[in-house]
């Protein structure tokens, strides 16, 4: 009987164990799953405004060369990308002309979560014609998942082909040019400048300026012998009366032919000998109010003489009152004397930067970066002046070797914009 009790009292145990047993699960699992409720229900929301990449894209340049090349511009995250950055973009012409310089292809690209950067690809179309850089933007028109911080990348085209006189007489350049308008010119078809575009100075510059601020020794004049239109040219004459009396011309546009950015176009043929200055260069329109070296001079060309195969381009500035510029000024070799044969001066003038050439080839830049700790003067309206000097600081006296008459002939000037 001891026996059968122990045996039925233990196997009661035991079942009463097993429900104590199961029950202690599910009250824990209902702990469990009432703790996960919890945690979710504290999770926080997404952030509405969530911190994004900044995105920009880099300026490009390439080489046109003869064959189609690659241009390429980098579209640039600059914090980790987490998730895809899909963008679209758009090809602006400036001065470069689609189907004609390049291929225009709007399009769309992505930055792929772990990058930091793709290229959008433009094809440039090459050839074998002489002409001055060109230049296209690309921006980008929309982006997700990103900062559109810089949305504008300016592309230039840089030419690599050889100048190559385009008429009998020298290089010429054409009357229309892709992305500018022709916003005033002078052909020199008359007989006599244009007196609501020009003025002519006369005399040694006394008693304001003597020798023209340099030193020079000429008298400019109006007369005929100095200055005329011929054959649709304005011939400067310079001369030489008597063993040391020099006369030569001096024409400018103050006042009445001002302008500021676009591209001149200058076509001249130069004089030469030791002692001969010829100019074609500008003043800023504020020099009455600021003096010089303030109110800025960009000398499109400048010769001495007794260097008859090279040219200088400079720009000249400084603070008001000054009797000295701060300056820069690079130079252009040619095989044959610059007056053999026509050559086109130019200048491409834009907001903060300008760059020279001649006969359409690039030989010196110069932006708001380079002015040694000055102001930038050269935002501003400036006009035109020609001129052959005689003497001067920088070429010296004429010598025995000095041939005269000597003449500078302008063929044309073209301001575009």
């Amino acid at each position: 009987m001891n026996k059968q009790f122990f045996t039925f009292s233990y196997t009661s145990y035991l079942s009463d164990y097993s429900l104590l047993n199961s029950l202690a699960m599910i009250q824990r699992l209902l702990c469990i799953s009432l703790g996960l409720l919890i945690l979710m229900s504290c999770k926080p929301e997404p952030d509405p405004n969530p911190v994004l990449p900044d995105l920009t894209i880099r300026d490009s340049d390439v080489f046109e060369r003869d064959e189609p090349a690659r241009m390429l511009f980098e579209v640039v995250a600059l914090d980790s990308v987490a998730i895809p950055i899909d963008f679209t973009y758009q090809i602006i012409p400036v001065t470069a002309e689609p189907d004609v310089d390049f291929v225009l292809a709007n399009g769309s690209g992505t930055i792929e979560a772990g990058n930091r950067s793709v290229n959008i690809e433009v094809q440039i179309l090459g050839d074998d014609l002489n002409e001055m850089d060109e230049k296209l933007i690309v921006t980008i028109t929309s982006a997700s998942n990103a900062k559109l911080v810089d949305s504008t990348g300016t592309g230039v085209i840089v030419d690599d082909d050889a100048p190559v006189p385009t008429d009998a007489d020298g290089y010429i350049t054409a009357e229309s040019i892709y992305g500018y308008d022709l916003v005033w010119q002078d052909e020199f078809d008359g007989t006599e400048l244009d007196p609501a575009s020009y003025n002519i100075d006369i005399g040694d510059g006394c008693p304001n300026l003597c020798g023209w601020g340099n030193d020079e020794k000429q008298w400019y004049t109006d007369d005929p012998s100095n200055l005329r239109l011929e054959d649709g040219k304005m011939i400067l004459t310079a001369t030489k009366t008597g063993t040391s009396d020099y006369q030569s011309a001096r024409v400018q546009t103050k006042g009445k032919k001002e302008f500021k950015f676009g591209r001149i176009d200058i076509r001249a043929k130069l004089p030469k000998g030791q002692g001969i200055w010829p100019a074609i260069w500008m003043l800023g329109q504020n020099i009455d109010d600021v003096g010089w070296p303030a109110c800025g001079e960009i000398d499109i060309m400048e010769l001495v003489g007794h260097q008859p195969k090279t040219v200088h381009g400079t720009a000249h500035w400084g603070p008001q009152g000054r009797g000295y510029s701060t300056y820069s000024t690079s130079s252009y070799f040619i095989d044959q004397d610059f007056q053999e044969a026509f050559h086109v001066f130019s200048l491409v003038w834009e907001l903060n930067q300008m760059v020279w050439y001649v006969d359409e080839t690039r030989f010196k830049t110069i932006t708001s970066k380079d002015m040694q700790g000055e102001t930038y003067r050269f935002n501003q309206d400036f006009y035109f002046i020609f001129n052959i000097a005689v003497g001067g600081r920088w070429p010296g006296l004429p010598d025995e070797t000095t041939v005269f008459p000597q003449t500078m002939e302008i063929d044309y000037v073209r301001v575009f914009q």
